[in-house]
């Protein structure tokens, strides 16, 4: 559906405007009584990077709160339950919404990496400004404006594509005529734009129009990466670009510049010779788009990405764009052996909280299971032994998701175990983070607290012979 692949360009939304004033928010909802509440803005249209993270406890009648700090209008993020819901939000407006009826999570969607919340918007009630008291209702805000179009271009998004699998005709510019009838009126440039990013879409999936129509008409001139209706048509015209859109040769010779001669000068040159590469800008989101791709595929050497990144970094078109290339490097790097790991930072089973700071000074045996994973269950035995017979230069320390914090606590003393037990659920993240797509998976991390072994071998498989292969070529023992 749209909207299930709206949201994630919803969350790299940001505006050039700096209005230094905040937002606010408040609910009320009897479900969310004591219910959890993740709020978060992020940015990087390349790799997920938060600049605001907070969480709220909903009180004892399920009442939410938040000042929310911006600069300028942002899309922001409410994880809950089995929802991501989404507000664009302005500075210096206070924002009367309506939560949805609360559906926890299934044990099944907690532990699996590859649980997809159920993105929505959330129903603004009404909107204030902070500095002169006014009020509009909810159907005035622009929220609504965006929820009645999304629901028309739905419909209409649908029609098109069954029109074409059935081999039917379909006049998509009557359609777009008859959207702009119901919303010209609406002059706000966010939402002119937005609009124009969705026909591109209905012209996309139309399939009459070439790429470098659909690029030059509906995405550019101009590159927008802040604005999520931008962000979403460029992924879909631009994925995987050097593979659908450069002949034989060229794909060869971008390998060659990027695996073998690192020339950030030739490469950009090789994607904007594309007649539908506009300007400068769009090369650089092309490339790093590329990159964040091609660096988990085996024709192309992570190193020498990483050096193309650098490149960028110190030769960006743009500001942003040096920040973006350094976050991305950031992320990929991040699994790299020799690399530090993600960071975290995650309360035991006695409510503090740790990091990965706190485990430097031995070698620590990172291990991400669950409870009641047949696979997991086999390898905790084999934690245990090391805890009795390593301890002095061995940490071992298991991310478990779990639905109850004392179930946890109960089944760690029901086996008599006693390694480290961190729980996932106060970072969700963290397994994207460490690109866990399968339980159990293990990392091994240096005295330094940097990356030794991406992933490392399970216990079952050898682990405990390959860290005294490890320690005896490091003259440890």
């Amino acid at each position: 559906m749209f909207r299930s692949i709206l949201f994630p360009a919803l969350l790299f939304w940001a505006s050039v405007s700096t209005w230094g004033q905040s937002a606010s928010i408040h609910a009320i909802h009897p479900d969310y009584a004591a219910r959890a509440i993740h709020t978060s803005i992020a940015w990087n249209p390349f790799v997920t990077v938060n600049e605001y993270t907070h969480t709220n406890v909903c009180d004892e009648k399920g009442e939410f709160s938040e000042d929310i700090p911006l600069k300028s209008p942002r899309v922001v993020q409410f994880e809950t339950g089995i929802y991501q819901l989404y507000l664009y939000m302005e500075p210096g407006f206070h924002y009367e919404v309506e939560l949805p009826e609360y559906i926890e999570k299934e044990w099944d969607d907690l532990i699996s990496p590859f649980f997809q919340a159920l993105s929505m918007p959330l129903k603004v009630l009404e909107r204030t400004s902070h500095s002169t008291g006014e009020s509009i209702d909810g159907t005035r805000d622009i929220n609504h404006a965006i929820t009645s179009f999304d629901s028309l271009f739905v419909l209409s998004n649908s029609d098109v594509i069954s029109y074409r699998k059935l081999g039917k005709e379909v006049n998509t510019d009557s359609m777009i005529r008859e959207m702009e009838k119901v919303f010209a009126g609406d002059s706000s440039a966010f939402f002119s734009d937005y609009r124009r990013f969705r026909y591109g879409f209905l012209k996309l999936n139309e399939g009459k129009t070439s790429m470098v129509g659909l690029s030059r008409e509906y995405l550019g001139p101009v590159v927008m990466e802040w604005h999520p209706g931008f962000v979403e048509l460029f992924r879909a015209l631009f994925k995987d670009f050097v593979y659908y859109n450069l002949k034989s040769r060229e794909q060869q010779e971008f390998r060659n510049l990027v695996n073998h001669r690192q020339d950030l000068r030739k490469a950009r040159q090789l994607v904007q010779d594309h007649p539908s590469v506009w300007n400068d800008t769009l090369t650089d989101m092309i490339l790093l788009q590329e990159f964040s791709e091609l660096f988990y595929r085996g024709e192309y050497h992570k190193e020498a990405i990483l050096i193309m990144l650098d490149s960028i970094i110190n030769d960006p078109v743009t500001p942003a764009f040096g920040l973006y290339a350094e976050q991305l490097k950031q992320k990929l790097s991040s699994l790299v052996t020799g690399n530090p790991p993600p960071s975290f930072s995650l309360e035991d089973l006695e409510g503090s909280s740790r990091s990965l700071r706190d485990f430097e000074g031995k070698y620590t045996y990172l291990f991400f299971g669950t409870t009641d994973h047949y696979g997991c269950m086999m390898e905790y035995p084999f934690l245990q032994s090391y805890l009795d017979k390593h301890a002095d230069y061995l940490n071992v320390v298991t991310v478990i998701t779990s639905n109850d914090r004392n179930n946890l606590i109960a089944f760690m003393e029901r086996n008599g175990y006693g390694w480290t037990v961190l729980r996932h659920e106060g970072q969700p993240g963290i397994l994207n983070d460490y690109m866990i797509r399968a339980y159990p998976t293990a990392y091994l991390i240096d005295r330094d607290g940097k990356l030794l072994l991406s992933p490392a071998t399970l216990p079952s498989e050898g682990f405990e012979q390959q860290l005294f292969r490890i320690m005896r070529s490091r003259g440890e023992i």
